[in-house]
Formats: C-alpha cells, sequence, structure tokens
C-alpha cells in the first residue's frame, strides 16, 4: 500500500509539471534562436558567392582587354573629318602591259589627305610669332626659320563674280586680312592683281602690291611686285636705275601629266636667294633672258636662285588614296594640296603648304626663305584652271 500510494504521488506530481509546462508560453528564443544563424550564415555564404563571382567576372574582362590589340595611331580615323575625301578614293595606279599599254583602267584624280593631327607637331609646322605693325614690310620679309606663319585663304564667288572669284589672305591666328586677289577679266591669260584692299583691286591704286601672269597653257607663272613693266619705261628710264622696275619674286613651273586630272601634280618653284640676314637678292630683269624662268633654262640660276618642289604623295592601300602629312592642317582632298620643299637642302623641311579644309576655305602656311606675297602667289597658281595638268 505504502508503495502504491507513493506512484500515485509520483504520477500526479508529473502530471502537474506537465500541465504547468504545456500551459506557460514558449520563450521567444527558444526555437528561432537556433534557426537565425542558419539563416544568416546562408545570406553571408551567398554574398561571399557573389562578391567572388564579380571579382571573376571583372578580373575575366580585364585579361581579355588587355588580350585586344590596341589601334595603332597611323591607322585610318573614323572621323570623316580627318580623312573627308575616302570617297574619292582611287585604286593602284595601272600596270603596263605589252608594248608599254596600261591594262588597267586610270585612277580618278588622286585625294591629298591629311594624317591624324594627334600626331607630335614638327618644327616645321610650328606656330610663328610675328610682327604687323608695318604690313607691308612684313609681307616681304622672309619668314621665319623653323617656324610656320598659319594663314587661310577664303574664297569669294557668287553671282557674276563665279568665273572670277576672289581671293582674300587672313592670319590664322586674329582674323588679321593680309591680300586680296581676283583675276582680270577678258584676258587670254590668267593675270592676277593682288592689293593690300579687298574691297579696291585696281591695278592703278596706291593698294596695288603685285601682280601674279601665266602663259596659254597655264602652266608657267611669274610672280612680281608693285614694279613698273619695263616695256612700259621710256629708253632714258630704262637705261638708268632700275629702283622702279618691278621686282621677279617667284617663278612657279607645272609638269605637263599625260594622264591629265587622274594623277599627282608635280610643280617647280624658283625663288630668289634669302641670306643669313633675311636680305633677298633683287631680281629686276629688263629683258625676257634677264628672267628667272629663262635662266633656268639656260642653266644661269645658281648664284641667285633656289628651287623648290612639291613633295609627292605617297599611295597609301587602308585609305586608297594619294596621301600627304598635312599635321592637321588640311583636312579635305583636292588635286590642288601640296608641300614645297628645297630637295637639295633638305627634303623632308617643308618651306610652305597648302590644301583644302572646306569648300571655299584653304590654309596656307610659309616659312623662310618665302615671303607673304611669294607664298600667295603660289598658292593663286594652283587654283588657276591648267589645260595641260587638269
Amino acid at each position: 500500500m505504502p508503495e502504491k500510494s507513493a506512484h500515485n504521488a509520483l504520477s500526479f506530481l508529473m502530471a502537474e509539471m506537465i500541465q504547468h509546462n504545456a500551459e506557460r508560453p514558449l520563450r521567444q528564443n527558444t526555437v528561432p534562436s537556433r534557426a537565425a544563424p542558419i539563416d544568416v550564415l546562408s545570406r553571408e555564404v551567398e554574398e561571399m558567392e557573389l562578391e567572388q563571382q564579380n571579382r571573376q567576372d571583372q578580373r575575366q574582362a580585364h585579361i581579355q582587354q588587355e588580350q585586344q590589340p590596341q589601334p595603332d595611331s597611323d591607322e585610318e580615323p573614323d572621323s570623316d573629318e580627318e580623312y573627308a575625301a575616302a570617297a574619292e578614293a582611287v585604286p593602284p595606279p595601272p600596270t603596263p602591259g605589252p608594248a608599254g599599254c596600261f591594262t588597267a583602267a586610270l585612277p580618278p584624280p588622286p585625294s591629298q589627305l591629311a594624317v591624324p593631327p594627334s600626331q607630335p607637331i614638327p618644327r616645321d609646322v610650328t606656330p610663328a610669332v610675328i610682327d604687323t605693325s608695318d604690313i607691308r614690310a612684313f609681307l616681304m620679309r622672309p619668314g621665319p626659320q623653323g617656324a610656320m606663319v598659319q594663314c587661310y585663304i577664303q574664297r569669294r564667288k557668287s553671282g557674276l563674280a563665279r568665273l572670277y572669284p576672289t581671293y582674300e589672305v587672313y592670319l590664322k591666328d586674329g582674323e588679321q586680312f593680309l591680300l586680296a586677289a581676283r583675276r582680270r577679266k577678258h584676258q587670254k591669260q590668267s593675270n592676277y592683281k593682288v592689293s593690300l584692299d579687298k574691297d579696291d583691286l585696281s591695278r592703278d591704286s596706291s593698294n596695288y602690291f603685285g601682280k601674279l601672269k601665266s602663259n596659254f597653257m597655264g602652266t608657267e607663272f611669274q610672280m612680281y611686285d608693285q614694279g613698273i613693266n619695263p616695256d612700259k619705261l621710256a629708253e632714258p628710264q630704262r637705261d638708268g636705275s632700275l629702283a622702279q622696275v618691278r621686282q621677279e619674286l617667284a617663278t612657279i613651273l607645272y609638269k605637263q601629266n599625260v594622264l591629265g586630272s587622274r594623277g599627282p601634280r608635280k610643280m617647280k618653284v624658283l625663288v630668289p636667294n634669302v641670306d643669313e640676314h633675311g636680305t633677298r637678292v633683287e631680281l629686276r630683269p629688263t629683258t625676257m633672258e634677264q628672267t628667272m624662268l629663262e635662266r633656268y633654262k639656260a642653266a644661269k640660276h645658281e648664284d641667285d636662285i633656289q628651287i623648290l618642289r612639291n613633295k609627292q604623295p605617297k599611295w597609301n592601300e587602308q585609305v586608297g588614296a594619294y596621301v600627304l602629312n598635312f599635321n592637321g592642317r588640311v583636312t579635305r582632298a583636292s588635286v590642288k594640296n601640296f608641300q614645297l620643299c628645297n630637295h637639295a637642302k633638305d627634303p623632308d623641311h617643308v618651306v610652305m603648304q597648302f590644301g583644302r579644309v572646306g569648300k571655299d576655305a584653304f590654309t596656307m602656311d610659309y616659312q623662310w626663305p618665302l615671303c607673304g606675297l611669294q607664298a600667295f602667289g603660289i598658292a593663286l597658281s594652283s587654283f588657276d584652271y591648267k589645260i595641260a595638268c587638269e
């Protein structure tokens, strides 16, 4: 009996404890305390995996970028401004066939283009520091050595003036006007009057500053200052002082091109020598035999005349055209584009360059031994139509 009573009491006590525990609410941290660390750990693992994957993706992308070939600075740019004449690209020059005959079609007009201006600018095209306080002296004074006087030419042709446009020269910096010229009307051969006033191009004006004339074929040009034609001087004056006789400044020769406009032009420029002090040899011919052209033909020019030739453009397979390096100063193709060098001294040293940058806009850069008037006359000769070269 006592054992049974004790067993019943123990059973009752356990039942009370179970009921008491069942009625008492669970503590907040019983089950969640064990589940929370599992959730946090899983999130951290996922974040670590994502971060590691991102790092791997970035590292792979960097490796692929380094393995890709980088573009060369000499490659053709995408900009239409740099190679604006790519549409005028011409096929390679024809190869001679049997008996010297051409087996391929002749190429169309060449493209002489500018290379990307991102390349370092050589000493030949460094802008010059100039003084235009005396405009007449500046235009007759040889440009500095090793630095270009940078100018641009604006061609104006509209209405009745379309056949006889006006050409105006301005300094690149400051937009200062320098010279203007226009071809004389009703002349069988080209005859340009150069003036210090763009609104006054009269031969009898005090602004008259020079003259450029050509032969009938347009292959020979002669540039003079504002002096008097010796044929118009009286006999006593012709035998006396030559101070009034016009000074011959340049002779420009264009070689006849059997391909017409289908090949690059070839030009040769004769100019008087300039000494180390900047003094130009004065050539005032009074007879035809004394002109630079006739002296050159007779091989009597070595003492006081130097010869400039244009750099021949090179064929570029990538562009499909003839190209010249204008160091960003020329952006459009034209058969008129050229660079002049003294090949006897330095065939790579450019003393003048001229080229198209717009429909009626051109750049004109020059330096020693050329002066502004000489450079303008040479540029005008490039504008003029040439029966034997076009």
